[in-house]
């Protein structure tokens, strides 16, 4: 009887290459995405400070901005994860690349804030592909690194932020110019469109998409990177007869549960994630949360005009640094969490996290010295990245290579959809009612820790499916 031919999966490859070079390499090379992702979303905490002071801005047109930053995000992220899957991971980044640096450049010559509006739009669409870097990643990650791998990229995500600040506090301090400010924010965009040239296509999606001889190819370019071998044998083919990229897959029997619970996880995360970032300022700038009593009271002389434009408060020196030093609060958390994620449970990790944060929002709203307000906003920020990281890595375990993109996207999707209420709560609502400001977002916390527990799968140490079943 002739014996089977030895056969081996794209898992047994990756785990065999181990992690090495090629995956460091990889990293970096999507880790500039993700600085370029950074830069485009933290800008939205601060630049309608400065163009208050250049133009003439009503209290709620910072809110529209950040709205139409949302808005193009979820667009962009349900279109570009359908691109993934169908044309390849990379051609999505590609594309949202192209669209960060050419939009994101012109936005800085932009003669209203109408203009800023439709620009900014653009640029959210463009964010909604950046974290199919993640999803490329992961998927060349074997399965005992998967967890920490995933939070390495999201360091480039907090170096991002801190960027933005640094550079922040120098152009607006020096030369007073938002323009410049934003045309040197779209540069990492550029450096991210140009280190495409190295930037490999996921071997998985060559395989689902019937490109067996390219699904070889890019393998042996891990293992020779890494200075190991394939296995012996033949790579298992996959039959390319399963559509990708179909939004019925994510709610098929197998994945609706799953499905669901992750779209509220995810609208959940950006809700506490998004308010805590932008309510940043508000206490840095005043070290407490709300109006002091009479406050929002309008003196006799004021018209109700006058009272409904945003005033021009520029930031000083100490508010970049306190900004500075409680954003750097994602360091610490992403730290803890790169070992954890290999020690604990998905499930039980994002469960107990989302938890804790809640209680961590609401203690926001407690009046005393400013910089017991920082530290409890620096164990906020720091935990809530981490967080949002973890449900970007579980929601890309969890579906199979022919719909993991858009999978991705959706949740994303859902995560902008959070948009429509975060500028509201953060940027208006906590001015006047604060406790419910807070409270919204600590019970998003909540409500998001007890559907993780439920989740139907747990992903941790599983290898990545190619397929549904």
């Amino acid at each position: 009887m002739k014996p089977e031919a030895e056969t081996f999966t794209v898992d047994d490859a990756v785990s065999k290459a181990g992690y090495g070079k090629f995956q460091i390499i990889l990293l970096f090379l999507s880790g500039i995405g993700w600085i370029a992702d950074s830069c485009e979303i933290f800008i939205l905490t601060i630049v309608s400070e400065f163009l208050a002071c250049d133009w003439t801005l009503t209290k709620k047109q910072p809110a529209i901005l950040t709205y139409a930053v949302f808005v193009g995000v979820a667009v962009g992220a349900v279109c570009l994860g359908i691109i993934g899957d169908v044309f390849g991971r990379k051609k999505a980044i590609a594309i949202s690349m192209i669209l960060l640096f050419v939009v994101g450049f012109g936005n800085a010559f932009v003669p209203s804030f109408w203009w800023m509006v439709a620009c900014r739009g653009i640029v959210g669409f463009a964010l909604g592909g950046a974290g199919q870097g993640l999803t490329v990643c992961t998927e060349y990650c074997p399965v005992y690194m998967r967890g920490k791998a995933g939070f390495f990229l999201c360091y480039f995500w907090s170096f991002g932020t801190i960027m933005v600040i640094l550079i922040s506090w120098v152009v607006m301090q020096y030369l007073n110019s938002w323009r410049l400010l934003l045309g040197i924010l779209s540069l990492p965009s550029l450096v991210g469109l140009i280190s495409l040239k190295w930037y490999p296509e996921s071997a998985r999606y060559y395989l689902v998409s019937g490109q067996y001889d390219r699904a070889i190819k890019v393998l042996q370019r891990v293992a020779k990177t890494n200075d190991t071998d394939l296995p012996p044998g033949r790579l298992v083919q996959v039959i390319a007869e399963e559509k990708r990229g179909r939004f019925k897959d994510l709610l098929s029997k197998e994945y609706r549960l799953a499905t669901l619970l992750i779209w509220f996880i995810w609208w959940s995360a950006a809700l506490s994630a998004y308010g805590t970032v932008f309510v940043s300022p508000i206490i840095i700038q005043k070290g407490y949360l709300g109006n002091v009593g009479g406050n929002n009271q309008r003196s006799g002389n004021q018209s109700e005009i006058e009272s409904n434009i945003k005033p021009c408060v520029e930031f000083s020196q100490q508010n970049f640094i306190d900004l500075l030093w409680t954003s750097a609060a994602e360091f610490p958390g992403l730290f803890i969490f790169t070992f954890l994620a290999e020690l604990c449970g998905r499930k039980v990790l994002l469960s107990a996290s989302f938890i804790i944060n809640g209680f961590l929002l609401l203690l926001l709203l407690l009046r005393t010295y400013k910089i017991v307000i920082l530290l409890v906003l620096f164990a906020a920020r720091g935990l809530m990245l981490a967080v949002f990281q973890l449900v970007y890595i579980v929601t890309i375990e969890i579906y199979p290579t022919t719909f993991r993109a858009l999978g991705m996207g959706f949740g994303n999707f859902f995560s902008k959809l959070a948009g429509f209420v975060v500028p509201y709560v953060s940027q208006m609502l906590v001015f006047e009612h604060p406790s419910v400001a807070m409270g919204m977002m600590a019970s998003a916390c909540f409500l998001a820790g007890i559907a993780a527990a439920f989740l139907p799968f747990e992903t941790r140490g599983v290898q990545m499916k190619e397929r549904a079943k």
